[in-house]
């Protein structure tokens, strides 16, 4: 999704990259191999390079473009990490779909010298700010790129979330957990209980439950200006769930506003927007011939 408010962190036009930050996957050693690969590289091109397993506030302001190695989980964890930061990503895809990686190791190549170049452009892509408060209690703030989840918690039975969009009540689903994704987030979770593929260039937000009890409407698209409330039953105890890497427990009256953060991540691409289609066909042709 596109930033609905200009994020001055982001440049408009790409600039050369003289400094790279290379992220390598602690638990994949063929990442540590690649990146060596990638500083020699860069080395040859003249572009500096600094490896590290983790991202380092202070490391972010050095760098021209941050390289991550591994896959979409990567990509995620990363992007909360340097959202606002103006620091753009390029993933090289070492995971499983690769989504939002935009590279195999393979096809490198003369990538790295347009990247040096600058001849790349920085895809802009939205996160959703997500504010936690307790029936008692302060509230906390989170960011998501993908998206934020009321879910039911260990025990194996449905909850009641009851929904409502910018103060209008919705309803109230029966169900595992209610989705609130980006267009990013809607090949993520989202996708895999039946929600829609929503182009990254449309400023939407995607409501979806999961397996809902007796409810007709499975998906629910609305404008990304809009407020999503989400309030646990009072009967019932679960989790909030950011982009599925943080959890946090939620408790009944327990509710969850999500809206656009004002951060913005910015995506190193090299192709037109329009390969947005192509990349998903690859990597759902993949998927169904692996499957």
């Amino acid at each position: 999704m596109t930033c609905r408010t200009e994020d001055l962190a982001i440049e408009p036009v790409p600039r050369a990259v003289r400094r790279a930050g290379v992220l390598t996957h602690p638990r994949l050693p063929v990442s540590e191999q690649l990146a060596q690969d990638l500083a020699r590289r860069f080395a040859a091109i003249g572009v500096a390079v600094e490896v590290a397993s983790q991202v380092d506030a202070a490391w972010l302001t050095d760098v021209d473009c941050l390289v991550v190695l591994g896959g979409d989980g990567s990509m995620v964890l990363t992007a909360r990490a340097v959202a606002g930061t103006g620091v753009p990503l390029l993933g090289i895809n070492l995971g499983q779909l690769g989504f939002l990686t935009e590279l195999q190791p393979g096809d490198l190549g003369s990538r790295l010298e347009a990247l040096a170049r600058g001849e790349y452009r920085v895809e802009r892509r939205s996160l959703l700010r997500a504010v936690l408060t307790p029936a008692q209690g302060a509230p906390t703030t989170y960011d998501a790129l993908n998206d934020v989840v009321m879910a039911r918690g260990a025990r194996v039975r449905m909850i009641g979330v009851a929904v409502s969009i910018d103060g209008q009540p919705f309803t109230t689903y029966r169900a595992d957990g209610v989705i609130v994704a980006t267009p990013t987030g809607s090949t993520a979770y989202s996708l895999a209980v039946g929600g829609p593929i929503v182009a990254p260039v449309l400023d939407t937000l995607t409501v979806v439950p999961v397996a809902p009890h007796l409810m007709p409407t499975r998906a629910l698209v609305v404008p990304g200006a809009s407020t999503i409330r989400l309030q646990m039953g009072s009967q019932y105890e679960g989790i909030m769930a950011v982009d599925g890497q943080l959890d946090q427990p939620v408790s009944g009256g327990d509710v969850v506003n999500v809206t656009v953060s004002p951060k913005c991540v910015g995506f190193v691409r090299f192709g037109p927007p329009a390969d947005f289609y192509g990349t998903l066909f690859r990597r759902l042709r993949w998927a169904s011939h692996n499957s």
